[in-house]
């Protein structure tokens, strides 16, 4: 007989934002952290009712995650643990909440996990800055550095070893303060781990699987599958099964390895559960929420506060991407809801229109509960209008509680960044928020294939179930060189090389942009390809059949076999350089990453033109960037998708020996086009790929030991420095003057009256705290 589904029991609202973290005491005692900066303390009251009783504000940001420390002999009440993205953890005592016992500090990026010792005696905290740090007593007594990227998970284990998993995509136990074993299988950002009752683990990744591991052997024992996007969160039950949620808007129950239960919440995102001993669940989303969820017919929500939940899970509208395997073919017609489902929790789809009903079986009650709609399953026949215009999609954004929500339009044709600003600017909204509404877009409006609108089509960046934004860094991939990893992803979220101490020690490794859905993009040129060929314009410009198979070749990325083959090149530069311009985004993207994994691109000259040459006409560098940068003309949308992906190909170029010399031989002709051009967009990925290449330039200079040239870099970025108030590329422009600074005295002469002052000042009015910090490090380096 199978075991009653999950249901509503409680609902806590207080949080003005997501909540990214929950943890349990007991069952009677919840603890929350949001991104609105606090943590707030919650107490049951009732059977079905929790009362907020504390709200806990020390830290500066979003607080990212919580856990209970057990009590110790020197903490007999055991203390909350908080950490948050202003890199400090704080401790709490439970008798005084006013203000932190004590801080753990010395992270130099956002805090985002942290376990304790089952003895309450060592707290773990993992951080942004690729470390995990041990503390015993508030004082740290390992720093354990081998990640390559941002540590996403830690526990701490009975016999005081820690493990840890990381966006690098890897898990490591650590004893000691050293490496002691690999755990690998899983093949993108590990984001989450829990220790299991038989003394196993288990972990999750954005690869969208929960696996199960020996932590002496280090065998991976199962592998689940079941959610439909990135999993951010684990817990298990006292009973031993283990719970999961996502970015699918589910909570899962995984038992004997085998998926048991799913609960859809109305919320994109579950970014947190924890379990109580009496074996319910909380969730904590971004709606702002806490959830409860239980089994027992005793704790269920009053019947008013289930019906609302029932009538938002209805209603919520999402992607056929959240649903698992989701295909047209399991349409089925309305008459099937009179018949009972074959399984407890069976998931059914009905068409209604141009959506499609997504219901689920509940065995108890014998009936189909509709728990979300599916707004790009059944076409998009119907447009909706919005303001007198057709529109592909029209979204409702909860902007705040209380509030009606706010009208998105969207057509499948725009770049989303267009219509995130359209949004943002309509509703005098601050444009902090454009990728985080971008995302939205994204996620929830699927590929559409390409109308009679071909002017528009370079604005068209999507491709298939992984959406591919040619303006965007890209998912998961491999990593970027030196070490820079994006904590989301895994990908090349660059943070400055050097310590939390007041020393600047300079990034010596170059920025490389390995990042890219490689499928996605193959499948938007195989795309282009079919329009090329349609058009009787350009249809002898369309690669042929060998040539699109040598190019697909590339999806073997980063298999140990995989090499690029000079056909593959050749068919690469065809597109790149004879193709419409507005069809030769994918194909620069692809050079983009054959660049950063071989050495051939820079020995080849299929065309007569070497790497330089043939990217930069390509992408119109040297023709579009150079004449805009002396005429004074501003770059057009089209232009600057293009030129943002061959500066990214030029930057990787440093990703070879044999790339770096050909980009290092070219500097001056490079340089020349880069000149001012900061000043003609606002594009802030164009912007910063520019800014990435800057940096390559600068520490290539240091490496050729050539300070004249050094100086000639030191001096643009000077320029560009003083005119950006894009925070990324901050970033790496004061790391320009730090990398050339501390190599030649002679650019330290310079950097002080060139760039001293501005630097000051981004000391203090920097675009993010990490430029801020950096410059601070830089120019305490100057004035010394």
């Amino acid at each position: 007989m199978p075991q009653p589904s999950y249901k509503l029991s409680a609902v806590l609202s207080g949080h003005s934002s997501d909540v990214r973290a929950i943890t349990a005491q007991g069952s009677e005692l919840l603890v929350s952290g949001s991104r609105d900066g606090t943590a707030r303390i919650w107490e049951r009251v009732g059977p079905n009712e929790f009362a907020q009783d504390k709200v806990l504000t020390g830290h500066r940001g979003s607080v990212r995650v919580v856990t209970v420390v057990p009590p110790t002999t020197e903490n007999p009440n055991g203390m909350v643990a908080t950490g948050g993205e202003d890199k400090t953890g704080c401790l709490w005592d439970p008798t005084d909440f006013t203000q932190p016992a004590a801080r753990l500090t010395g992270h130099s990026d956002c805090i985002s996990a942290l376990a304790a010792s089952a003895d309450g005696t060592t707290v773990v905290s993992g951080s942004w800055d690729s470390t995990a740090k041990v503390w015993v007593d508030g004082v740290c007594k390992h720093t354990l550095v081998g990640h390559q990227q941002a540590v996403w998970a830690v526990l701490v284990l009975d016999d005081g070893s820690v493990i840890t998993g990381s966006a690098d995509k890897s898990i490591c136990r650590w004893v000691d303060g050293k490496i002691a074993q690999t755990y690998s299988g899983h093949t993108d950002c590990v984001r989450a781990l829990v220790l299991l009752p038989d003394g196993k683990f288990a972990s999750a990744s954005n690869d969208t699987t929960v696996r199960i591991w020996s932590v002496v052997g280090g065998e991976c024992q199962a592998v689940m599958r079941g959610h439909s996007a990135f999993i951010y969160t684990l817990a298990v039950l006292p009973d031993g099964a283990i719970v999961s949620g996502g970015e699918d808007r589910t909570v899962r129950v995984w038992r004997d390895s085998r998926l048991a239960h799913t609960i859809f919440v109305p919320s994109t995102s579950v970014w947190d559960v924890a379990t109580l001993d009496n074996g319910d669940i909380a969730s904590g989303t971004s709606d702002g929420l806490v959830r409860i969820f239980t089994q027992e017919k005793t704790r269920l929500a009053s019947s008013s506060e289930a019906v609302h939940f029932a009538e938002a899970n209805a209603a919520f509208m999402m992607s056929k991407k959240t649903i698992q395997d989701f295909h047209p073919s399991m349409l089925l017609e309305r008459d099937r809801l009179s018949k009972p489902g074959e399984a407890n929790e069976q998931t059914i789809f009905i068409k209604s229109g141009s959506f499609v009903e997504v219901y689920q079986w509940d065995q108890g009650s014998g009936k189909w509960n509709q728990v979300g709609q599916i707004s790009d399953a059944a076409g998009q026949a119907v447009k909706k209008m919005f303001d007198g215009k057709e529109y592909d999609y029209v979204f409702d954004v909860d902007i705040q509680e209380g509030a009606p929500p706010l009208k998105l339009p969207f057509n499948a044709t725009e770049n989303p960044y267009t219509a995130a600003q359209r949004f943002l600017e309509k509703n005098q909204l601050n444009m902090d928020h454009l990728d985080t509404v971008a995302n939205f877009i994204i996620k929830n409006a699927d590929d559409v294939t390409l109308g009679d609108n071909t002017q528009q089509s370079y604005a068209d960046p999507f491709t298939g179930t992984n959406r591919y934004v040619p303006n965007q860094n890209g998912g998961s991939g491999g990593a970027a060189s030196g070490g820079y990893g994006d904590p989301f992803t895994g990908g090349n979220r660059y943070t400055p090389s050097g310590s939390s101490s007041d020393s600047y020690i300079p990034p010596s490794e170059y920025v490389i942009n390995k990042q890219g859905n490689v499928g996605a993009i193959i499948k938007k040129l195989t795309e282009f390809n079919a329009l090329v060929a349609q058009d009787a314009a350009t249809t002898s410009l369309a690669l042929g059949e060998a040539e699109l198979q040598s190019i697909k070749g590339i999806e073997l990325l980063g298999d140990s076999s995989f090499s690029v083959t000079e056909d593959m090149y050749k068919s690469l530069l065809h597109a790149a350089l004879q193709w419409p311009k507005d069809k030769r985004f994918p194909v620069l993207d692809l050079l983009r990453l054959t660049i950063a994994h071989s050495r051939l691109p820079a020995l080849s000259q299929p065309n007569g033109k070497d790497l330089v040459g043939s990217v930069g006409e390509a992408a119109g560098i040297f023709e579009v960037l150079g004449n805009t940068s002396s005429s004074g003309a501003v770059l057009s949308k089209l232009n600057e998708i293009n030129l943002m992906m061959g500066v990214r190909a030029l930057a990787n170029g440093f990703a070879t020996k044999e790339g770096a010399d050909l980009v290092w031989k070219n500097r001056g002709r490079i340089l020349e086009a880069l000149e001012d051009s900061w000043t003609k967009t606002d594009n802030k990925n164009l912007v910063t790929a520019v800014s990435n290449l800057y940096l390559n330039l600068a520490i290539a200079a240091t490496k050729k030991n050539d300070d004249d040239s050094g100086l000639n870099v030191l001096s643009a970025a000077s320029r560009f420095l003083n005119a950006t108030t894009i925070a990324d590329a901050q970033l790496r422009l004061i790391n320009v003057f730090g990398v050339l600074s501390s190599k030649f005295q002679l650019c330290k002469d310079s950097a002080r009256i060139l760039g001293d002052t501005t630097i000051v000042i981004l000391g203090v009015n920097g675009g993010s705290d990490a430029v801020k910090d950096a410059a601070k490090r830089v120019g305490g380096f100057l004035s010394a």
